[in-house]
């Protein structure tokens, strides 16, 4: 009994830091420009009622379906009134799902391993930073190791279809981990050859074709329900296949090969920290070694060990190849390093004292210093260039011009600041800020009656292109938008001049 009690506290435990990691002061960051532009979509469809899939340059359709009911459910029905907390509660909700996943393993591979798994989760600081914020990697995640919970447990009825349609649903890399997946199966089955006769062989066939033919209509069936906005519009499907053939990547991401291992593994000290992932690396490395000792546990433990490791291998191998690279595209691959981390536990009373010793403080270091990592990386370096999860970060000035607006507006003359103009390429998420406004124009080149806007925001290569077009009309103030990008606040001065007046008593 006492030790139910202390399993079922440890359960508690590690589920409950999961979810206060992911969900505390959840709004206290500023906008990514990715997050800006998902709620953009996100409010087209709830405001026009029917969704329109861009297979050029966004992912798939399911992240603003469930934000859409979440956002209605807490009265923001339109792009003014959305807030920042409410959009993250989707992916703060499947971050913490996914933390409870090997809860759902705890039978077949015991508590021990699971709950290690289930502790580094929690804790990583990769997966918690991406948990909280309105981008697709938290749900694609969460529907990944679904997938795979279906695949090597209960394979059958199509379940694993309906997880790998949500993936597609989520974000078209799906192939990727299918992919890797497919090629970490045959090394297993390569691996244990030595039953591969040919009467094994027909009757696996004859076990699992129908599972297979049933996950691949309901993958299909899934998939195309979200990109058709419910079978409504039937070109969403075309287009959700039209998006491996005319996918445009934005630019400035290439990075090179070895920019994942070093972002995961390498130690790095920035901001009086260091950012480092060898702890939970190493405790991988070791289960998936001990998958191959003699007196190993049984065959199921060794072929889902190898698999996971194979899988989170292929995985980086192939997102390694490929020159795009951001931190979140590494969400679903390190969240199966974690579970296989879990099993370098497994058996662990067998082993030598020692070896437990060895162990016991290799998970210790791997959950301090991931909470430690997580903290400050969802703390005051939330948006901090020097956080290696933190990319191409939103400054805080922005959020302060998002505040003072609006007392700038009342001294103005007429109590408006609008029509507002925006100049320049790579302005989001600026328009998230402003979306308290009505009347706003965007343009790549200025318009020839630039002056007679009362705000003019700039995001240029250099701000002394509208210096001598505006130097008689409006004051500059400059500000900071993204890191390393600036952004030139222009205000008319019969408005500047109206905000300086002194308060008369």
């Amino acid at each position: 009994m006492i030790s139910k009690i202390i399993i079922i506290a440890c359960w508690v435990g590690v589920i409950a830091t999961g979810v206060v990691l992911r969900f505390d002061q959840l709004a206290a960051r500023p906008f990514h420009c990715d997050e800006a532009t998902g709620a953009r979509i996100t409010a087209r469809r709830m405001e026009s009622g029917q969704g329109q899939f861009d297979p050029q340059h966004f992912h798939g359709p399911l992240l603003s379906s469930l934000a859409i009911p979440v956002c209605r459910a807490r009265g923001e029905t339109g792009w003014q009134g959305m807030t920042k907390g409410t959009l993250r509660l989707v992916p703060a909700i499947a971050g913490s799902l996914l933390v409870l996943l090997p809860f759902g393993w705890r039978r077949r591979w015991g508590d021990a391993p699971m709950l290690l798994a289930a502790a580094l989760l929690a804790t990583s600081p990769l997966l918690v930073y991406y948990s909280r914020m309105f981008i697709h990697e938290s749900l694609f995640a969460l529907c990944g190791m679904l997938a795979l919970m279906a695949v090597l447990t209960k394979p059958r009825w199509g379940v694993a279809g309906v997880c790998l349609g949500l993936m597609f649903a989520t974000r078209e890399t799906f192939v990727i981990s299918v992919i890797a997946w497919l090629a970490a199966g045959a090394l297993v089955v390569l691996g244990n050859r030595a039953w591969l006769t040919r009467a094994a062989v027909v009757a696996v066939w004859r076990t699992y074709r129908l599972p297979v033919l049933l996950s691949g209509l309901a993958a299909t069936l899934t998939a195309g329900y979200f990109y058709t906005d419910g079978f409504c519009h039937l070109q969403g499907a075309v287009d959700a296949v039209r998006t491996f053939f005319v996918y445009k990547t934005g630019a400035g991401h290439d990075k090179p090969f070895f920019y994942y291992l070093d972002l995961l593994t390498v130690p790095h000290k920035s901001a009086a920290i260091w950012w480092f992932g060898t702890p939970v690396l190493l405790l991988a490395l070791l289960a998936f070694g001990a998958s191959f000792r003699r007196d190993a546990l049984e065959a199921k433990w060794r072929n889902t060990v190898r698999f996971l490791a194979y899988a989170a291998a292929g995985h980086l191998l192939i997102y390694s190849l490929i020159a795009y690279k951001t931190p979140w595209l590494m969400v679903l691959p390190w969240a199966q390093v974690c579970v296989l981390a879990g099993f370098s536990v497994a058996g662990m009373a067998a082993r030598r004292p020692w070896w437990q010793a060895v162990l016991l403080v290799l998970a210790g270091l791997a959950l301090i210093s991931q909470f430690r990592q997580t903290r400050y990386a969802t703390g005051r370096l939330a948006s901090d260039a020097r956080n290696p999860f933190a990319y191409v970060p939103t400054r805080r000035d922005i959020e302060s011009v998002e505040a003072w607006l609006p007392q700038l507006a009342a001294k103005a003359p007429g109590h408006t600041l609008e029509p507002i103009a925006v100049i320049g390429n790579g302005y989001w998420p600026l328009p998230w800020y402003l979306r308290a406004f009505k009347t706003i124009g965007y343009w790549q080149d200025p318009p020839p009656n630039l002056a007679d806007f009362p705000l003019v925001f700039y995001v240029p290569d250099s701000a002394a292109a509208l210096m001598p077009q505006l130097a008689t009309t409006h004051t500059p103030l400059p500000r900071g938008l993204r890191a390393n990008v600036a952004v030139t606040l222009f205000i008319r001065n019969d408005i500047w001049r109206a905000w300086m007046q002194p308060e008369t008593p």
